[in-house]
């Protein structure tokens, strides 16, 4: 390189590299939808945020160089289809800003509305020079992106607010939602119900099936087409040795950008265009739907609400002299009167540019609504399978969010939302883990919670934490792996199935156990441990499979165990750097472990003979199994929790979770509703330590199947 024009075909690789980014996101987004058949295409992966405004304004650099010559005919093509690149990158990502809390939905507008007024500024320029030739209809495309974010922005937290204040009502009027129940049935109910509310209160779905949407989807269709014919012509017609070598100082770099953004236009048109089908099926055919539904100049107050509200608020301002006051407010509500017009002449348009495919679909739909009665006749039998998808989605309907009052949403969206949950139990409930059944059948009666922990053994610290659910199964199976004669295959079942019944144990703490600081601790402690007691059969450093240690009896083998933990523990007491993670969790473990163990050889020492080390090994299985059994009672009361995030955005992650736990538990929750459940109230039930402090006599009473949380 002798000079910075050889750089340039560099920068434009730099260039297709953030347009490749950009499409790849869209893409990644429009398969997980297709995937879980989500056809108003949730923004998950590309989303508007400081990183893809990055992006794009690298992606747009071609697009707004007015520096460099581009005397080349496609060199101006790669500049022309920047337009469109940067619209269908817009309409993609819109939906996400309904994710979006007030402050982040600010600061994400203003950075990307920075970013296209200069874009346009640039284009508008280039346009003024001769350098690229605009139409009328390519103008659109460039005011359309400046106007759409705040259009979106300013109805984002109305409808937010409209459809939380159903959400809470719905809820009022159900108590079953919000009931911990055993029966997995039930809960499967419920998590249906709650996902028929999670998914149509979505702000992300309220915002695809907007008209705004509804009209982009339109422009994307037209735009695809375009760049698909220029994309064929491209590869037919024309030699890529000459665009290879280019015109322009961008050379080869040139084609890379081209062909990537033409390709990241037809990718990015895909959620669009299938957002305008959702947008046409997210109401039920009626005659008042399809008046209102022609009548453009409707403006739902949704739109200019938010508007509104900064009208009629004061603003404190430090001019001085009532005179001046007067007039300042007076401009604030000018300039606020003129938003409020320019927003509902935005709608109007958006409106307008769906009204033709509108009427082609509401002409379309009366003729299949009075067509449909004719059909049924000519069928001999009913499809009973149809017939059992149109019952559950007219039980489920009432649970629908609409943002008016006044909608319905039509029985194909019903049926598709409820068929993706659905589907997501059966799968899940074909899962089943099977080393954790083995292991579970081990299972005496919750005797177990008692007796890993005798109050004989002396404690090592003052201070001792908490015990949390997972510490306990992870110190006890680290026992279980030290134990003598012990085959290596019953030893690797049980580090499966303690590792399968983990996964429930953790989703019960983060839940049930998160706001107390020592269980936070040893929470933390208990995944230290496991990550290396899992794949090195490892406790703190100690290696329990070792051969070094073959020979040791079972007693041995405890009282050693015991004896490691106290030198963790001495040396804790004597270090000064009590506050280093490591070394808390260090002591935490050792702290359980030397009470576990010792309990262990007191037991073993009351007996008349020492146990043979098989039946210490099954006293230990069968304590995991109570243990395990005891935390699978609060999996109703997680799962019901799972259900009701008060988080709107986070909601239908949580629904995922609920029926994803629903689903690997179903036989769980049938063996615990046919056994006793202690007689204790739910927040008692959460910890294991006051499981503990609990007589024999109230952990074998039968309890109740099903309380209010």
């Amino acid at each position: 390189m002798t000079s910075p024009k050889d750089a340039m075909p560099w920068v434009g690789l730099y260039i297709g590299g953030a347009s490749l980014f950009c499409t790849l996101a869209m893409a990644v987004d429009a398969i997980q939808a297709i995937r879980q058949q989500k056809l108003w295409f949730p923004c998950k992966s590309f989303t508007i945020n400081a990183a893809s405004v990055t992006l794009i304004a690298i992606a747009m650099k071609l697009t707004m160089d007015l520096t460099t010559e581009m005397p080349g005919f496609y060199d101006k093509q790669a500049k022309y289809f920047g337009i469109y690149f940067l619209f269908t990158m817009l309409a993609n990502s819109l939906p996400s800003l309904g994710l979006m809390g007030d402050k982040e939905l600010l600061v994400n507008i203003i950075a990307l509305g920075i970013l296209i007024i200069t874009v346009i500024v640039n284009m508008l320029i280039q346009s003024c020079t001769r350098v690229i030739s605009l139409t009328s209809l390519d103008m659109i495309y460039l005011i359309f992106p400046v106007i759409l974010p705040f259009s979106i922005a300013l109805m984002v937290p109305t409808s937010k607010s409209i459809i939380q204040h159903r959400y809470a009502k719905l809820r009022e009027l159900d108590s079953t939602l919000c009931k911990v129940n055993f029966s997995s049935k039930e809960l499967r109910r419920n998590v249906k119900k709650c996902w028929m509310m999670a998914t149509t209160g979505n702000p992300q779905f309220v915002i695809a099936c907007s008209p705004i949407c509804y009209a982009l989807g339109v422009m994307c269709l037209r735009v695809a087409i375009k760049t698909l014919f220029v994309l064929v012509d491209l590869f037919k017609n024309t030699s890529l040795t000459v665009l290879w070598y280019g015109e322009s100082d961008y050379k080869w770099s040139v084609l890379i950008i081209l062909v990537i953004q033409l390709f990241g236009i037809l990718v990015g048109s895909i959620a669009p265009i299938f957002r305008c089908f959702t947008a046409i099926e997210y109401f039920n055919v009626s005659i008042r739907w399809s008046v209102n539904h022609l009548n453009v100049f409707k403006v739902e107050k949704y739109w200019t609400q938010r508007l509104k509200q900064w009208r009629h608020i004061h603003v404190h301002s430090r001019i001085r002299g009532r005179h001046f006051k007067v007039v300042f407010h007076s401009f604030k509500n000018m300039v606020l009167n003129a938003c409020i017009a320019l927003q509902a002449t935005f709608v109007v348009i958006c409106k307008t540019i769906c009204l033709v495919p509108k009427s082609l679909f509401i002409v379309l739909s009366w003729c299949c609504y009075l067509c449909t009665p004719l059909l049924e006749r000519l069928k001999e039998e009913p499809n009973a399978s149809n017939t059992n998808a149109k019952s559950e989605v007219e039980e489920y309907t009432s649970y629908v969010l609409r943002i008016e009052e006044d909608t319905k949403l039509s029985k194909w969206l019903l049926r598709n939302m409820l068929s993706s949950i659905t589907r997501l139990l059966h799968e899940l409930e074909k899962k089943d883990p099977t080393n954790l059944f083995k292991l579970l059948e081990k299972y005496k009666g919750y005797n177990g919670v008692l007796e890993f922990d005798n109050d004989q053994v002396p404690p090592l610290h003052a201070k001792e934490n908490q015990n949390a659910w997972s510490l306990v199964v992870i110190t006890l199976t680290s026992i279980a792996l030290a134990l003598p004669n012990i085959p290596n295959q019953i030893v690797n079942e049980l580090l499966v199935g303690v590792g399968e019944g983990l996964e429930f144990v953790r989703h019960v703490e983060e839940n049930l156990n998160a706001n107390i600081e020592d269980l936070v601790k040893t929470r933390k402690a208990s995944r230290r441990v496991w990550t290396t007691l899992e794949s090195c059969c490892k406790w703190l450093r100690i290696d329990l499979r070792n051969d070094a240690y073959k020979g040791k009896t079972s007693r041995e083998i405890l009282q050693w165990l015991g004896d490691e933990a106290i030198k963790v523990v001495i040396q804790f007491k004597k270090s000064r750097i009590d506050s280093l993670d490591h070394s808390v969790h260090r002591f935490v473990s050792a702290n359980s472990m030397y009470r576990i163990s010792q309990t262990i050889l007191l037991y073993c020492n009351d007996q008349e003979n020492w146990p043979s080390d098989e039946e210490i090994f099954e006293l230990v299985i069968s304590m995991i199994a109570d243990v395990l059994f005891a935390c699978f009672t609060n999996l109703p009361r997680v799962i019901t929790m799972k259900c009701h995030h008060t988080v709107v955005e986070q909601r239908e992650d949580d629904l995922v979770t609920a029926a994803q736990l629903l689903g690997k538990s179903k036989k769980i929750l049938k063996i615990l509703k046919t056994r006793q459940l202690p007689d204790i109230d739910l927040d008692t039930m959460a910890y294991i330590d006051r499981w503990r402090v609990l007589s024999k006599n109230q952990i074998l009473n039968a309890g109740v199947s099903s309380v209010l949380i």
